[in-house]
C-alpha cells in the first residue's frame, strides 16, 4: 500500500462518538529521531504527464547525484518519491545543485517540515540560475542584481567577486521561482539618474521541458490540454519552439 493509498483510507475513517482521541506521549527519543530523519530527507515529484519508471528513475538519480555516501529512494506516490541521506550535507549539496530533471522533465524538490506531512506539500517551488541579460554597466552589481531578482523570485545567491562586483556581460543569479505561474521572460524597469526605461531579458539556464505556450512545467506543447484552441499556421509560440 503506497502513501496515497494510506491516505485515502485514512480520510474514509469516521470517528464514533465513544471513541476518544488519543494524544500519544512520545518518549523525547523517539521524537527526536523522527525530527533528524526529517533533517535528512527531501521529498520529490517528477512534473510529467506520465508514470514514471522507478528503477529507471533511481538509477539515474544515484550517477547524477555522486553523493559522499548511499541515500534511499522511497515511492509514497504518482511520481512522488522521498530521499533519505546519511549526511545532511549531501542533502545541502542536492538542494544547492539544482534544478534536476529526469528524461527532460522537471524533478521538484521540498524540505519536509513539522511531522513531515506529504500530502501537504505544494511542489510549487524550485531553484534555476537565472541570467540577466542587457543590463546598464553601472548596474552590474551584487545589489542590483539581488534587487532584480527578487522580482523574478527569491534570490539565494548573486555571482560576484569580493567586490561585489558581477563580472561580464550579465548578471547570474540564483533564486526559487514559483513554478505554478508563467517563467517570467522580460522585467521592464527603469534605471540610473534620468530613469531611462530598460527592458532585461531572462535566460534560464538548464531549463527542461515546458509547455512553450503557456510557459508552465508539467506537461509539454503537444500534450497541451488546450492545444485544441491555438492548432494551425497561425499559432505563435510565446515561449519559443
Amino acid at each position: 500500500m503506497d502513501y496515497e493509498e494510506l491516505s485515502s483510507l485514512c480520510a474514509s475513517l469516521a470517528l464514533e462518538e465513544d471513541e476518544e482521541t488519543l494524544s500519544p506521549d512520545l518518549e523525547a527519543g523517539l521524537q527526536a529521531q523522527g525530527e533528524r530523519s526529517i533533517d535528512r530527507s527531501l521529498v520529490s515529484c517528477v512534473l510529467s504527464t506520465g508514470p514514471v519508471a522507478r528503477d529507471a528513475f533511481v538509477h539515474m538519480i544515484k550517477g547524477v547525484w555522486k553523493t559522499k555516501e548511499c541515500f534511499d529512494v522511497e515511492a509514497i506516490g504518482s511520481n512522488k518519491f522521498v530521499f533519505h541521506f546519511l549526511l545532511t550535507t549531501d542533502r545541502r549539496r542536492v538542494i544547492s545543485g539544482g534544478p534536476w530533471c529526469f528524461q527532460n522533465k522537471l524533478l521538484v524538490l521540498e524540505e519536509p517540515t513539522g511531522v513531515g506531512d506529504y500530502s501537504k506539500m505544494s511542489f510549487s517551488n524550485t531553484p534555476f540560475w537565472i541570467q540577466l541579460h542587457n543590463i546598464l554597466v553601472f548596474c552590474m552589481s551584487k545589489t542590483v542584481g539581488s534587487i532584480l531578482g527578487n522580482m523574478v523570485g527569491t534570490v539565494q545567491e548573486v555571482e560576484c567577486n569580493q567586490d561585489g562586483l558581477c563580472l561580464g556581460t550579465f548578471i547570474r543569479v540564483h533564486a526559487i521561482i514559483d513554478i505554478s505561474k508563467p517563467l517570467r521572460q522580460i522585467l521592464k524597469v527603469r534605471l540610473g539618474s534620468d530613469k531611462e526605461l530598460v527592458t532585461i531579458l531572462l535566460r534560464y539556464e538548464h531549463l527542461p521541458e515546458l509547455c512553450f505556450h503557456y510557459g508552465v512545467f508539467g506537461h509539454p506543447l503537444k500534450e497541451c490540454p488546450g492545444r485544441g484552441s491555438f492548432q494551425g499556421d497561425n499559432l505563435k509560440l510565446k515561449y519559443g519552439a
